[in-house]
């Protein structure tokens, strides 16, 4: 049944208090019978009853339990064998306090695969009778007395039907009474099973073992079968032999009779009323009453020793009530529904500092679906949010500036036109439709792009463009400015509102929006004729509004000053002699026809001449005046050149050309075929995005990261109470067989609870501030998303962070033997 071989246990292994307090013991025992391990205490008895029982581990050897190895084993699979095969006995009994005398034995029958309910409530009910508890089965353990708390300890230990019973000092807190009862009760078990019984009353071992291991400072000095057919010297507490008593008075008179005794002479003054049914006593001090419900026996005879009649005659029927054929096997006793219901009631259990506590669990929620939804807002990056340019633009680089590389691409397969420098610019688009909007307009920020690389089916409002003064601009611009509701002032609220408004450009006649297109791109498609006067006058986009914004001015030509002198186009000094605004007329010299022609006002007749350049340049060569005009507007002192000279000044400025290609890949890779470097504008504008949000990310993570963190320190601290008040019943669970993953679950419903009861509504405060934060602007949508499974993924991150947090000081127990936890109850 049970094997010891050379088994060696320390205390403090190494240090200078090192004990072996198990030294190189072997033993085999019996299959049944009491086997009793006796000595003086601190010999090494409840250390050996512990390691057997696997409660405890040893330094070295072996020990076997019907069979099989329990030493250098996992303690889960040393768990699964001695909750099979093993029930437990306690000096201080380990009884769940908070669970009545049925819950305590029922969670052994549940323990080894027992789910039925009838068959618990027949087999637990006939094991409390046979200890003679059955009247208390509805009572919490905490209620009863010590005897009665030992009864329902070996009840549990029984129940479960072991081949080997472990009893450390069972009688240890019982007064005589109750100790003859409980061996009897064991003494009975032990007919068909083995009982390990550690005790320091050598009158019990002699009385009661089949079997004696005699124990000094670790070892084994003697064993030896023992008889027990003797009898026992042993007087009981609770029973009182009348005839061995010195004193005795006898007082009669009537139908009266007194019997008094007394073991000595002493002075006594009672009262006794009889009335109507009742006794009355008045002893002038203390005095026990002994009826039915009493625990003392008074005996009308001699005390005589007792003899193995006081238990023979007892019976226990192992198998009763149990399943045909039931073999024990563990069983979790948690389920999600009983997790969630105990974490509940221990929550709703906590103090109310506890309580107030749980309201930084709330706020560090908000702040985890902040954070979460911030990372993840940025980094579904999605083309609305990032989009500067026309996602059909590559961008190759010319260093060199030159005009020929330019027409050498436009001529490859697959390009669709080509465009120097950039395609951003930001265009004016008027609100004057009030008196008090006289002087506003909103800046949109556009990429511009020819009409023919457009298709009718493409427009979603209005009509296609067929004008030079007239343009189509994409949805994604006007929803843009919609989100801002800079139009609502005007009562512009939707796209088709757009059609036939005005967009202006400095020095340029109004263009008028006919068209709205859907290609999700923040373009504005022009006539071709227009490219290079949009592109040298327009407002440049700074590249601080990579993200796209709609910012409000007060008159479009305000924008004037804030252009550099030294772009002459834009600052209106130089400007094509085409599109003059005011009439002009020469007066002296002709028209400019040539690049680098110039004619200028006759302010400056008498300072140049013609034929002659002057200190201006454009495309880095002076201008030569041609001729001098006179102009409608008194003081014009505009400089006018041909188209020619204003595309060569510009080309000249630009270190890198616009490609339009509607198979962006394709073209690419002709590019590099051809040895010719470029460039996704779409993914510049994506890294900038990012690398812009970036910053703010970090801010963002670094405050969520701060709350998280004091939240889980919260949560440590609060499961480390909770768990060391709990120390004892964590104990009792392990010792009785209870696995780690069980401990683990239990506390973990409790984590679950509080995380339910306050990331839920953390996260629905955040993210209904969020949900309605994000439809102010496009900005802030691309800052965070806003959706159910964001709020569903932070709840599982902040439920994964607060398990483990909270799991700490039960792994760090949990790495204890049970007999180690069992010891302290301060970890």
């Amino acid at each position: 049944m049970i094997k010891v071989e050379k088994v060696n246990k320390y205390f403090n292994k190494g240090k200078s208090n090192q004990i072996h307090v198990i030294n190189n013991t072997s033993m085999r025992l019996p299959e049944k019978g009491i086997v009793c391990l006796l000595g003086p205490s601190g010999c090494g008895k409840t250390t050996l009853l512990n390691t057997i029982g696997g409660l405890d581990k040893v330094n070295s050897g072996k020990i076997f339990v019907d069979g099989e190895r329990i030493t250098r084993r996992s303690a889960n699979k040393i768990d699964t064998i001695r909750n099979a095969k093993i029930g437990y006995v306690f000096q201080n009994f380990n009884l769940l306090d908070d669970k009545t005398v049925f819950e305590n034995v029922a969670i052994a029958l549940r323990m080894v695969g027992i789910k039925d309910r009838s068959i618990i409530e027949k087999r637990v009910n006939y094991c409390l009778e046979k200890v003679g508890i059955y009247q208390y089965r509805k009572k919490n353990a905490n209620a009863l007395s010590g005897g009665q708390r030992q009864r329902v300890a070996i009840a549990r230990a029984i129940v479960k039907n072991p081949r080997i019973i472990i009893a450390d000092e069972p009688t240890g807190n019982l007064d005589s009474g109750n100790t003859i009862e409980v061996m009897n009760i064991i003494k009975a078990i032990s007919k068909e099973r083995l009982v390990i019984l550690v005790t320091h009353e050598r009158q019990i071992a002699e009385f009661y073992s089949d079997y004696v291991a005699e124990m000094k400072d670790g070892k084994i000095v003697s064993a030896y079968s023992n008889d027990s057919s003797k009898y026992l010297d042993f007087q009981l507490d609770n029973k009182i032999y009348l005839k061995d008593m010195p004193v005795k008075k006898s007082f009669r008179e009537d139908d009266v009779s007194v019997d008094v005794y007394s073991d000595e002479e002493r002075q006594a003054d009672i009262k006794l009323v009889v009335r109507g049914g009742n006794l009355y006593v008045d002893t002038s001090g203390k005095f026990n009453v002994v009826d039915e419900t009493s625990n003392i026996e008074m005996i009308d005879d001699h005390y005589t020793a007792m003899d193995e009649s006081i238990f023979t005659e007892s019976d226990f029927e192992y198998d009763k009530h149990l399943p045909e054929g039931f073999k024990a096997k563990y069983t979790s006793i948690y389920k999600l529904s009983n997790l969630i219901m105990n974490g509940w009631k221990t929550v709703t259990e906590f103090k109310k500092l506890r309580k107030f506590m749980l309201i930084g669990f709330v706020f560090a929620a908000m702040f985890a679906l902040l954070a979460v939804s911030n990372v993840l807002g940025i980094y579904d990056v999605q083309p609305k949010d990032y989009l500067t340019t026309n996602a059909n633009y590559l961008k190759v680089d010319n260093p060199d500036k030159n005009d020929k590389l330019m027409k050498k691409v436009e001529k490859l397969d697959g390009v669709s036109y080509v465009i120097p420098g950039d395609t951003k610019c930001s265009v004016a688009f008027p609100m004057d439709d009030y008196l008090q909007t006289s002087y506003a307009s909103a800046n949109l920020n556009v990429s511009i792009a020819l009409s023919t690389v457009l298709s009718e089916e493409q427009i979603v409002y209005g009509k296609m463009p067929e004008g030079r003064k007239e343009v189509v601009i994409d949805k994604l611009i006007i929803d843009r400015f919609i989100k801002q509701k800079k139009g609502e002032m005007i009562g512009i609220v939707s796209p088709e509102q757009f059609i036939g408004r005005k967009i202006k450009v400095s020095n340029l006649h109004d263009f008028v929006i006919v068209g709205i297109s859907d290609l999700q791109s923040p373009t504005m498609f022009i006539d071709k004729s227009q490219t290079m006067y949009i592109l040298t006058n327009a407002r440049e986009a700074s590249e601080e509004e990579m993200q796209p914004t709609v910012v409000m001015g007060y008159g479009y030509m305000e924008d004037m000053e804030n252009i550099d002198d030294s772009d002459l186009v834009r600052s209106g000094k130089i400007q094509d002699r085409k599109i003059a605004k005011n009439k002009i007329k020469i007066k002296k010299g002709s028209e400019p026809k040539e690049p680098y022609d110039v004619i200028v006002s006759n302010m400056h007749e008498y300072e140049y001449k013609i034929g002659k350049t002057i200190p201006v340049k454009m495309a880095g060569k002076k201008l030569k005046v041609v001729g001098f005009y006179t102009s409608d507007l008194s003081g014009e002192d505009t400089m006018y050149v041909t188209a020619e000279t204003i595309k060569r000044d510009y080309i000249k400025k630009q270190k890198n050309f616009s490609v339009y290609a509607p198979d962006v890949k394709q073209v690419r890779a002709l590019l590099k075929s051809e040895g010719i470097s470029s460039s996704v504008y779409s993914s510049h504008d994506k890294d900038a995005y990012i690398k812009q949000m970036g910053g703010k990310l970090r801010s963002s993570l670094i405050v969520a990261i701060i709350i998280l963190f004091i939240s889980l320190i919260e949560m440590f601290l609060m499961l480390r109470s909770s768990f060391l008040s709990r120390i004892k019943e964590v104990g009792t669970l392990r010792a009785i067989g209870l696995k780690k993953r069980d401990i683990y679950r239990m506390f973990a419903g409790e984590i679950l609870v509080i995380t339910f009861i306050t990331a839920i509504p953390g996260i629905a405060l955040m993210y209904y501030f969020l949900f309605n934060i994000i439809k102010i602007t496009d900005y802030l949508a691309g800052l965070y998303m806003v959706t159910p499974l964001v709020a569903l993924i932070t709840f599982g991150i902040v439920l994964v962070f607060n398990m483990i947090v909270g799991l700490i000081p039960v792994f760090t127990v949990m790495r204890k033997t049970p007999a180690a936890i069992l010891a302290r109850t301060d970890i």
